[in-house]
């Protein structure tokens, strides 16, 4: 993530790949996310990795293995993503189809409204063998919607596939309020097996398309190409743009090899494409840049190639203190009034949760004003208190302060995780927030009260039964949920704490 002016921007790492029911078993995918470089700095990664599949092994054995575990694929890109501090952010599969989107974990704190979204157009909308599925969520309070789609097979079938796409437009709907629709979103990215194949079927064969590749003739072939057809006379896809491929036809190989199995004429069937909505804030004008649109030829476990995209879009500024630095300011100011104090005020005075908070409203935060914490009201962030030890199988009780302006969900809940988590659904423990009870708040200033007016500082009790294993570091985190088809997002991450068990007292038979 860099820094331009008063904006910043953020790079999105796109795969498509229709891997023709085959797993990822003993193969590399470190070229394919283009990160074979061994002296890759920091600064190249980046932000954002989402792979879109299509026709994952959908058999009822790995369905079932699914229920439980992340699938196949989502699990080998997580083992090789793990080691750089990414996290599976979501992940979402209907039968062949599968979306995943992974985050560095310096963002996670900024990823609000998590939301996903599928329709079926195979067989009528019957069956799901066709389609496409979504995810949606707000990144630094820009909206974002991903679609991984599978369109109709076979040279003659451009209407159904024009016809999937719309019905895809029409059925996606989100419960994200202003952004239901697909093109609500300020950046969109469409991509995965479109199936968009060459005009002239009757006067250029298969042999004739291939031989065309051999002699580098793409600028020529691709004017045949469907999908730049229809985009062009507003038919489908007329929303989105494209860098036109420069690689070869990614379409029908041979298993195990790249050579083109001439039983189909070759095409480009796996695209990657992007819409923006460049005004649609006063301040700033949104931009995309597509940066990089290759395949990828040395993998052969499938019929068709990978492709890849990298792009880099704008979006808004943010606040002076957010995440992991408001947290950790007010930590070192609070230590810092402790050991001033030096026993001339009462501890309990300046140790408590609401002295911390209510230190940075002071006027003594570097500058900072209310407007400069919650600038985006979208990013208002719950603080926990600092955990310093949690005792297994007994409770524990923790405290949060809610923001002002902040919107409770009866769904809202705080999950135990290991400090290095790999993905949001890898939570050991949860509980609701509805059973939460209101810390009583400290005698504030007027100042103080204006600000917190609707800030609450809460306390939440964890049942004894919760179990982690001893030795390792943890961390609690806060999800907003609407409820509304798992609508969601992560809004605080607590420091790390270790756990132990209280060592029994002695007994009256253990004493001499």
């Amino acid at each position: 993530m860099s820094r331009t002016d008063n904006n910043w921007n953020v790079k999105i790492y796109i795969v498509t790949w229709n891997v023709s029911t085959k797993f990822p078993d003993n193969i590399s995918l470190n070229k394919l996310l283009g990160l074979e470089a061994s002296a890759q700095s920091d600064a190249d990664l980046p932000d954002f990795f989402v792979f879109g599949l299509q026709e994952v092994n959908a058999q009822p054995q790995n369905t079932l293995y699914n229920l439980f575990k992340d699938d196949l694929w989502t699990q080998k890109f997580k083992d090789l993503l793990k080691d750089r501090d990414y996290v599976v952010i979501k992940t979402e599969q209907m039968q062949g189809l599968l979306l995943s989107v992974f985050a560095r974990r310096k963002h996670l704190l900024h990823l609000r409204q998590v939301e996903t979204e599928y329709t079926r157009t195979g067989l009528g909308g019957i069956w799901g063998n066709k389609g496409a599925v979504s995810i949606r969520l707000n990144v630094y309070g820009c909206s974002i919607c991903l679609v991984n789609a599978h369109l109709a097979a076979h040279d003659h079938m451009l209407e159904e596939r024009i016809n999937d796409y719309e019905k895809i437009v029409q059925e996606h709907k989100f419960h994200v309020k202003a952004k239901e629709a697909i093109f609500d979103h300020d950046y969109v990215f469409w991509f995965g097996d479109l199936n968009f194949r060459l005009t002239g079927e009757a006067t250029t064969s298969a042999e004739e398309i291939r031989a065309m590749v051999a002699r580098d003739e793409l600028k020529k072939l691709i004017e045949k190409d469907q999908l730049l057809l229809v985009r062009r006379e507003g038919r489908a896809f007329q929303k989105l743009q494209e860098r036109l491929p420069q690689f070869p036809p990614t379409f029908k190989f041979e298993h195990g090899s790249s050579e083109y199995d001439m039983k189909r004429r070759p095409a480009w069937t796996d695209r990657i494409l992007y819409a923006v909505r460049e005004n649609t804030y006063q301040n700033v004008k949104l931009t995309v840049e597509q940066t990089s649109y290759k395949s990828h030829p040395s993998y052969n476990i499938s019929d068709h190639k990978p492709v890849s995209s990298e792009f880099t879009i704008k979006v808004m500024r943010k606040p002076q203190y957010s995440g992991e630095r408001f947290r950790e300011h007010h930590y070192q100011r609070l230590s810092y009034r402790l050991a001033i104090a030096n026993g001339t005020e009462s501890v309990a005075q300046l140790h408590s949760f609401d002295d911390l908070v209510s230190d940075f409203i002071d006027g003594g935060g570097v500058g900072a004003t209310s407007a400069q914490i919650y600038e985006d009201t979208t990013e208002r962030t719950v603080v926990f208190k600092p955990i310093e030890l949690w005792l297994v199988g007994e409770q524990n009780r923790i405290e949060y302060t809610i923001p002002a302006g902040f919107e409770e969900g009866t769904a809202d809940w705080i999950g135990i995780y290991r400090e290095d988590f790999t993905s949001l659904n890898d939570y050991l423990a949860y509980e609701y927030t509805e059973s939460c009870k209101e810390h009583k708040q400290h005698q504030m200033n007027e100042q103080q009260t204006q600000y917190l007016k609707n800030a609450r500082t809460m306390e939440l009790t964890f049942s004894e039964n919760v179990n982690v294993p001893l030795g390792v570091r943890y961390q609690l985190l806060y999800f907003q949920s609407t409820g509304s088809r798992g609508v969601t997002g992560l809004v605080g991450i607590s420091n790390t704490f270790a756990v132990e068990k209280r060592c029994p007292s002695p007994s009256f038979d253990d004493i001499d």
